[in-house]
Formats: structure tokens, sequence, C-alpha cells
């Protein structure tokens, strides 16, 4: 055997030799380490899946609810009032007047309401709702609003002109003063209304009688009315 081939002889059983360390290698790794590595990942992964399916969902945690008034007064003539709103994900919706329960109702299959409420207080009063889930488990509260109930007519005093006075002049000034938060009009034209609640207006006279109409509205709608009478005659 020529000395070249004794060379490549060694060179293969060299490469025997390396694979083969490498390749116990690899089963011992697997019979050992490796069972142990996929024993201790399935443990884990068991473990995990047993604790999400041990934490089981209410049937509110997840939900998110909310009730809202979209209809209700800012002032009413009248001691009850219909409030309008809607909710989600509730059913039971309960009504408070300065934090007292007046009525309480149940949305069978609807997630609007439209009820009437009282009885107001005389002045402002704070107005909300509360609402709860089926199970009662979910609970929310509206925003507070203020209903101002005004049962009374506005004021209206007239200082000028007197009733059934003539004049000889072809315009007179009608002034008086009213409420706060007052509408006042005059013939049916508005009249401005000033801080002090005073008001006035030049009125243009016919010959003869002339009847003049003062109306006062308040922001709860109660109407005040006073009606006078001016002859005009001319010199």
């Amino acid at each position: 055997m020529s000395r070249l081939e004794r060379h490549q002889k060694n060179q293969l059983t060299a490469k025997i030799v390396v694979f083969t360390v490498i390749l116990l290698t690899v089963v011992y790794f697997v019979l050992t380490i490796g069972f142990k590595l996929l024993f201790s990942m399935s443990l884990f992964i068991a473990g995990v899946t047993n604790k999400t399916a041990s934490t089981p969902l209410t049937k509110t945690s997840d939900l998110i609810g909310s009730v809202d008034i979209n209809s209700i007064p800012n002032a009413t003539n009248s001691a009850t009032i219909t409030v309008g709103g809607s909710v989600m994900n509730l059913n039971k919706v309960e009504f408070y007047i300065d934090d007292e329960k007046v009525k309480s109702v149940t949305l069978d299959a609807s997630d609007t309401f439209s009820e009437n409420i009282g009885d107001l207080n005389k002045g402002d009063n704070t107005v909300y709702i509360k609402a709860f889930s089926p199970d009662g488990q979910l609970q929310k509260q509206s925003m507070t609003f203020h209903v101002l109930y005004k049962p009374d007519k506005p004021k209206l005093d007239i200082s000028q002109p007197a009733d059934k006075m003539t004049t000889d002049k072809p315009d007179i000034v009608v002034q008086g003063t009213t409420d706060k938060e007052t509408f006042v009009k005059i013939n049916d034209s508005p009249a401005v209304v000033d801080a002090n609640d005073s008001f006035d207006m030049d009125i243009q006279l016919k010959e003869g009688d002339n009847p003049i109409t003062i109306t006062a509205t308040d922001i709860a709608g109660n109407t005040e009315i006073k009606t006078l009478t001016v002859t005009y005659q001319k010199d």
C-alpha cells in the first residue's frame, strides 16, 4: 500500500470516529436532557391551560354598560316631567329627584325609555338615573341634571302709561318691570329686558282708542298678560 493510500485511509477513519462521537452525543442528549425538557414544557402548558380554565367569566365581568338622559326640561311649571334616554347592557332603571327614588321600571325588549316622573319640589331640583344589569352585578349612574320647578306666573308691573289715559301725542312709551329670565312682548313685538329687569318700548298710536297688550313669559312657560287702552286725540 502506497503512502497516499495510507493517508486517505487514515483521514476516512478519523471522519468515521468524529461522526460516531457526534451521533452518540446527540442520542445521549435526547435520552436524558431532551426528555426532561419536553416533559417540563408539557407540564407548563398544562398548568397554563388549567389556570385559564379555572377562572370562569361571569356574565357581566367584561360588559360595558351605560345610561344616558337625552331629553329633560331645564325648567317647568308642572310638578311632573318627562325624562327620556337610553341604556346599554342594562334593563332596570331607577329615577331619582333630590336623591330620592321616585320611580323604577324594567325595560323588557327596548334600550330606550321615556317616563313621567314627579313630584318636583318648588325651586331647583336635581334629577338623575341609576340603571342595573339583569343579574344586578353591573350598575351605572347618569349625569345629574338641574330642573327648575316654577308654578307661579312672572311679575308684570306697568309703570306707564295709565290705563284709559288720553294723550294728544302720536306715540307713547310703555315702561315696566318683570322677573329675571322672562321674555316680554308688547303688541306681539319683543321688548328688551335689561339687567334690572326693566323694559320700555315706544308705541305709535292711531287716532282714537289704542289697545296695548303686554305679555311676560318665563323660562318655565308661565305667562302673565296685561291689557290697557290709550286714547289718542289730536288738538
